[in-house]
Order: structure tokens, then sequence, then C-alpha cells
């Protein structure tokens, strides 16, 4: 029994050794094993795309501006009413064409012609409209073709060059001028003149300092009536002429 015993200690004892000598043997292999070390994977550069050159448009060509060619003023002299623009207050209607009366007559260069193929009378305002107002303003308006330095205005009652005429001259008036056809500067004034109750055809001439201008105006302030009621007070003109300067 004791022998027994003294046999189990011994081969208990001997597991013990083995257990502690296969422990020592796995350290000594862990030590002794080199971890493997994992690279990581080297990433190719990547290479960055090249820009393609954006080309610039080309601007279209811009023109330049056109300068409007400035008009040579006229000569010394020169009948500037011959081609400018005219209105007027009133005027008669197309049946008195036929023996000479028309706006387009105040300038179109001819005193009183009577030719029955192509009469040129003159202008007159509206017949039989105006019979109780010798104050009522009628006007005739010029407007040049530029501005224009003018000094001197010729203004023909009907009849000229016979040696009587005056048919319906205004008995007073005013000779204007403008810049901008709003704001007018009185040049030249005839009041109460006896033109018309004359039967006097001489013309009117106004000389002045140059004055530079594009609308000329007369304006009539006072009219003349003749016996007959029923054409009323009328302003009767056969040519107007303005001369530059």
């Amino acid at each position: 029994m004791k022998n027994y015993r003294i046999a189990r200690k011994a081969a208990v004892l001997t597991l013990v050794m083995v257990l502690l000598a296969a422990m020592v043997l796995t350290a000594c292999k862990a030590k002794t094993e080199t971890p493997v070390v994992t690279e990581a994977p080297t990433e190719e550069p990547t290479e960055a795309p090249t820009e393609v050159p954006t080309k610039a448009p080309t601007p279209a060509p811009t023109a330049a501006p056109t300068e409007k060619p400035t008009k040579a003023p006229p000569a010394s002299g020169t009948n500037v009413a011959l081609k400018a623009d005219v209105e007027v207050s009133s005027t008669t209607g197309l049946t008195h064409v036929q023996w000479g009366w028309d706006v387009g007559y105040i300038n179109d260069g001819r005193y009183y012609d009577v030719d029955p193929d192509d009469p040129s009378v003159g202008w007159t305002t509206a017949v039989g409209v105006n019979t109780d107002d010798p104050e009522q303003e009628e006007w005739v308006l010029f407007t040049l073709e530029q501005d224009t330095s003018i000094n001197k205005i010729i203004v023909y009652p009907v009849g000229y060059p016979n040696a009587t005429g005056g048919n319906f001259c205004p008995e007073s008036f005013k000779i204007e001028v403008s810049a901008d056809g709003k704001e007018y500067t009185t040049i030249a004034e005839v009041v109460d003149n006896t033109r018309a109750a004359d039967k006097d055809s001489t013309p009117f001439t106004f000389e002045f300092d140059a004055v530079t201008c594009r609308y000329v105006r007369l304006l009539a302030t006072k009219l003349y009536r003749v016996p007959s009621p029923a054409d009323g007070y009328l302003c009767q003109l056969a040519e107007i002429e303005i001369y530059a300067a």
C-alpha cells in the first residue's frame, strides 16, 4: 500500500513536470517566432488630368459710330427761305390754288405771277372766317434747314412789283427768331402801316445785326379789312425772303 502511494505521487509529479516543460517550450517558441508584418499596398500616384486650355472667344469688332457730316453754312447773301419748311396759322382751301393762293407760294421765289397756267400770288389766311376781330393773330413760320446766321429779311405785300397792290397787308406785325421753336425774340416790328389802305406794294426791308436761329416767324397782330364784309379780316403776303449773313 505504501508502495502504491509512492508510485502515485511519482506519476503526478511526472505529469506536472511534463506540463511545465510543455509550457516552457510553448513560451520559447512564441519568443522566437517573428511576426509577419503585412505591408500596406502602395498606391500608385494618380496623375492629375491635364486641363485643355479654353480658347477665349474673339470679340466681334465694334464699328465706330458714323458721324453725320456737318453741313456747310449757306453763303452770305443766300435766300435761305427758299428751302425752308413753312407752317401757317390758317389758309384757304384748294379752290383758291387756281387763283394763285397757297402756303407754298410764300417762299417760291415769285412775287406776283398771274400766269393762268401756273399762278403764284402768295399766301392768304382763311377767307370769310374772321369777320369782326382785327387783332386776331395770324402767323407764318419758317423752319430753316439748319441753324443759320441771318441779317436781312424782306417782306413783300401782294402785288409787288406792280405800282398798286398791298391787298390785305397786315397793318401791324413782328419779325421773330428762335433757336428752339419755343422761345422767340423780336428783331423787327411794324406798327400801323398803311400799305393796304394805300394799295402800296413796296416791300418791307429789315436789316439787323447777324443773329443765329433755326426758326423765323412773322406774327401779324393787326389785320386789314376791305369794304367787302364777306372776306373779313385777312393777312395776305406775296413773298418773304430770309438772307444768310
